[in-house]
């Protein structure tokens, strides 16, 4: 049995890969934890046409690779910890659609994602799980 996990790196995030680690557990399963950041064009986009191909770009975008890389790499170590077969992988994109596309690679067998990344939302589920709701193909366990 394979789990997607889903992190951002949210307060979240951190407990819903306990539960991960906890459901992994008791069903005898391995996990992947899967961490997604803007594109290049995302960033280009946010900053502004003129910031498109500049340092300021380059930097931000090194430190979301940073980031990305750091957010699935600490879910690793905490389902390793817990005795977990784990590996990590970061993608870069529009964080649903990319989430989606893993579960197409992969064989997984659910997905299990934070209701939302963002604190003080007023919505119960973020955009990003309400979106892998609507679209997944396999079951979506939300913490």
């Amino acid at each position: 049995m394979k789990i997607l996990f889903c992190t951002g790196g949210s307060e979240k995030s951190e407990n819903a890969i306990r539960v991960t680690a906890s459901l992994a557990e008791k069903l005898g399963a391995d996990a992947t934890v899967l961490s997604v950041g803007p594109s290049h064009d995302s960033i280009s986009k946010i900053l502004g046409a003129e910031f498109r191909m500049s340092e300021v770009t380059i930097d931000t975008d090194r430190a979301v690779a940073k980031n990305i890389s750091k957010f699935a790499e600490k879910g690793v170590k905490i389902l390793k910890d817990a005795g977990i077969s784990a590996v990590a992988k970061i993608s870069r994109g529009e964080i649903a659609d990319e989430i989606l596309k893993e579960t197409e690679k992969s064989n997984y067998d659910f997905i299990v994602m934070a209701a939302k990344g963002k604190p003080g939302d007023r919505h119960l589920l973020g955009s990003v799980t309400r979106k892998v709701l609507a679209k997944a193909k396999i079951p979506v366990y939300v913490v």
